[in-house]
């Protein structure tokens, strides 16, 4: 049986009955305002709810479902302090045409409560009975004072999609108890500007962090994907568990640390020590954390063949583009050759190169002039060859020609940026006048904003940058009185 609620008939018929309500087969409500009293229990068995437009649900008391919650269209809603308990013997779903928010929800049914769409937990989730939530390409945003109970290695919230669970984090710890395969949770402070993170755990690790080939040695087999809703301003604490049997081949835990992929190549601990036994599980943790995305836990014997800090290309003048880069490690590194290829060529071809230090444990700076005065664009990239013969490439960099850097008063370098830019007026021939200097992300959010005076030989350095995670991003600069200089540069 299917009760078909219209209107408002049946709000009464709930308050009647305080003690104990069950329904056969399911509620359909279309457009029923329905209310369950602080004392009632309304119990569906071998059925679940469809709340369509304008349906609206209060739930003081506690509702079970044996099935399904779907939630149709913009105008329904549902609300209330009681329990929203899934109780049935198998899988369940929930789906909701537009991001619900439920105060109490309870999964007691020993299986998953499987999300179909997004939703919001605004007071309590209780993983009862080894009940666990699959996220899947959905997210489970919980508000500031939400929290989780009874979670452990049997229930948790299983992120086996790009969906992630997200919450508010200050400098009070937020524990995340997530996994994909196994648990694996995280936990996460932050000192700086407190922001909403997202997390989710991946049963592999990518050689390029995200893409690539899967890592099969000397690493625990997890990549915790943490980001944070507004970018920069965050200082975090991250801590990551996982079990003996997800290491690796050659993992060594007794000299092992947390890994980040910067966009570009992954950031080796500082230092590798011993994990953290956790009742049979390891933890290790990585502090100071202000670029976020995917993270990994290595022994120190992954270190690859040369742990390189940054490569950059910029124009000096219209006759001269400088290469530098620098390594904060080297391992059986021979060398490294320069590749240049001109908008009208159809191939690299090298140009030059540097001997590498074959092994290294400190910072070493390398630096090459290409003459280059080519009117248009021209694409280099950074070769880095083993001793052994094998070799990889940086990614391409676009370095604007010769004609393009005649014309423009204000350069912008070193691009791409890591720790700072500098903005140069020395080829400002205008008269001097105040401006606005901005740097957006390229969602339009505005990151660094700030009054400066334009005139000729001025240099303004931006050290903001060095907060900001791997990405694009653009300049501006610009007043009522002149039009606005845009330019696009890349963050490493």
């Amino acid at each position: 049986m299917t009760m078909n609620l219209k209107n408002t008939i049946l709000q009464g018929i709930f308050l009647l009955f305080p003690a104990l309500l069950w329904a056969q087969g399911g509620i359909v409500n279309n457009g029923a305002s329905i209310r369950i009293t602080n004392t009632a229990n309304l119990k569906i068995n071998d059925g679940g709810v469809i709340n369509n437009d304008n349906g609206n649900i209060n739930n003081e008391g506690n509702l079970g479902l044996d099935l399904n919650w779907v939630q149709l269209g913009a105008t329904t809603n549902y609300s209330g302090s009681g329990w929203m308990t899934f109780e049935g013997n198998t899988h369940q779903n929930l789906s909701s045409t537009i991001p619900m928010t439920i105060p109490m929800l309870r999964v007691n049914n020993g299986n998953h409560l499987i999300l179909n769409d997004g939703i919001i937990v605004s007071a309590q989730i209780d993983l009862l009975n080894n009940g666990s939530i699959e996220l899947g390409n959905n997210n489970l945003v919980l508000t500031p004072s939400a929290t989780i109970l009874n979670f452990d290695a049997s229930h948790f919230i299983i992120t086996n999609g790009a969906g992630s669970l997200q919450q508010e984090v200050g400098a009070a710890t937020v524990f995340f108890p997530i996994g994909n395969s196994t648990y694996n949770p995280a936990t996460l402070n932050n000192i700086g500007t407190v922001d909403n993170f997202s997390a989710r755990v991946e049963d592999r690790v990518w050689d390029f962090g995200t893409t690539g080939t899967p890592e099969t040695q000397d690493i625990v087999n997890r990549s915790w994907h943490i980001t944070e809703s507004i970018i920069g301003g965050s200082s975090a604490t991250l801590t990551v568990q996982w079990d003996a049997p997800q290491e690796l081949p050659g993992f060594d835990r007794n000299q092992s640390g947390v890994a980040h992929f910067n966009g570009f190549l992954w950031d080796h601990p500082l230092a590798y020590t011993g994990a953290n036994s956790l009742g049979g599980s390891f933890t290790q943790t990585k502090t100071g954390i202000r670029d976020f995305s995917p993270f990994a836990v290595e022994d120190i014997n992954e270190t690859l063949p040369i742990e390189l800090l940054f490569f950059e290309a910029y124009r000096l003048d219209k006759n001269n583009v400088q290469l530098s880069w620098a390594t904060a490690s080297e391992l059986n590194n021979q060398g490294f050759t320069i590749e240049r290829m001109l908008d009208t060529e159809t191939e690299f071809s090298t140009i030059g190169g540097a001997d590498g230090a074959g092994n290294s444990k400190s910072r070493l700076n390398y630096r090459l002039n290409d003459i280059n005065p080519h009117q248009r664009i021209s694409y280099y990239r950074l070769k880095q060859i083993d001793f052994d013969g094998s070799y990889s490439y940086s990614k391409i960099h676009a370095i604007d020609g010769s004609k393009s850097t005649e014309n423009s008063t204000i350069q912008v370098y070193p691009v791409p940026a890591r720790d700072h830019l500098m903005i140069d007026f020395s080829n400002w021939e205008n008269d001097n006048s105040d401006a606005v200097l901005k740097i957006v992300d390229i969602h339009g959010r505005v990151l660094v904003m700030k009054e400066i005076t334009m005139q000729q030989n001025h240099l303004i350095r931006i050290d903001e940058v060095v907060d900001f995670p791997s990405g694009t991003y653009f300049v501006t600069i610009g007043n009522d009185k002149t039009s606005e200089f845009v330019q696009k540069i890349i963050k490493y």
